[in-house]
């Protein structure tokens, strides 16, 4: 095993505390699971002179319903979530976040770093997406709150600044008549990246689609919605047709590069198929 490069470990024990490291110290990286820091720290591709553990920050840990909204603090992991009654409103979260890496990953990585890691790939980020999640960010300065899309700059880059700290994703709790729905194709059934992703969201009423989201992830340089083809849904019944003309459409949506794990033109008929399962689970969700 390669061994880690020389850093100095700090342990602050309030959010206060953690900015201050950050923002005053030279570079400083905060990590909570360290699933992904830590490889990348052993393949010299990120050497931080100082690691600020966020795990003894513990207004950071919870997973809640607040004012109409689920929220997942910073260091909540892929098991709490999964485990939470509030997270399961959000069924496509909780799909996604049940399949990532393996039980052991899973109770040691964060919501919150899956998505700061900014990965294509990223399992959280499509069903995060179609519940129009927002993420909390907070420095020294003060706590500015986005949509998740804008925390995306290209793959592995976020648009966070050296001194700030994601310290909460939050999702409007769904009302009635709402389902939601992730699936993935990967290699293998479990610890492994998807070769691509779809999450879809639907409100129903009187048997009509009256909201339609859908986001797919390993298909363009960030996890993205296809919102001409989220328009075409609403307003009409879920019939095989529609089906037919969605899962076509979203084709023309989607920009997937070749790579070891899959060709463009595989990723890009896979989202059709990908879209079908998912929009179909959703709306019987939904019912």
């Amino acid at each position: 095993m390669k061994p880690l490069p020389k850093f100095k470990y700090h342990a602050p024990s309030t959010v206060e505390e953690a900015l201050y490291l950050l923002a005053t110290l030279d570079e400083a990286e905060p990590v909570a699971g360290g699933t992904d820091l830590v490889p990348l720290m052993r393949d010299a591709a990120c050497s931080p002179s100082n690691l600020v553990d966020l795990n003894n920050v513990a207004e950071l840990n919870y997973v809640r319903e607040d004012s109409g909204y689920i929220c997942i603090g910073a260091t909540a992991t892929h098991a709490q979530v999964a485990s939470s009654p509030i997270a399961a409103k959000a069924p496509a979260l909780v799909d996604a976040v049940s399949g990532i890496g393996s039980p052991q990953v899973r109770n040691r990585a964060t919501i919150a770093g899956n998505l700061c890691n900014a990965s294509p790939a990223a399992d959280s980020a499509p069903p995060l997406l179609v519940h129009e999640a927002e993420v909390a960010i907070r420095s020294l300065k003060g706590t500015r709150i986005i949509p998740l899309e804008e925390l995306f700059a290209g793959p592995k880059l976020n648009t966070l600044e050296p001194d700030e700290l994601v310290t909460e994703v939050r999702l409007p709790a769904p009302p009635e008549g709402a389902g939601s729905s992730f699936k993935r194709i990967g290699r293998r059934k479990a610890f492994t990246l998807s070769v691509v992703s779809a999450a879809a969201y639907v409100e129903l009423s009187g048997g009509e689609i009256t909201e339609a989201r859908l986001a797919f992830g390993s298909v363009a340089e960030t996890p993205i919605r296809t919102r001409a083809v989220e328009e075409l849904l609403r307003g009409k019944a879920l019939t095989g047709g529609l089906l037919d003309k969605a899962a076509e459409s979203v084709k023309a949506e989607v920009s997937p590069i070749t790579d070891v794990r899959g060709t463009a033109e595989y990723r890009r008929d896979m989202c059709g198929v990908l879209l079908r399962r998912a929009l179909a689970e959703a709306a019987e969700r939904a019912r």
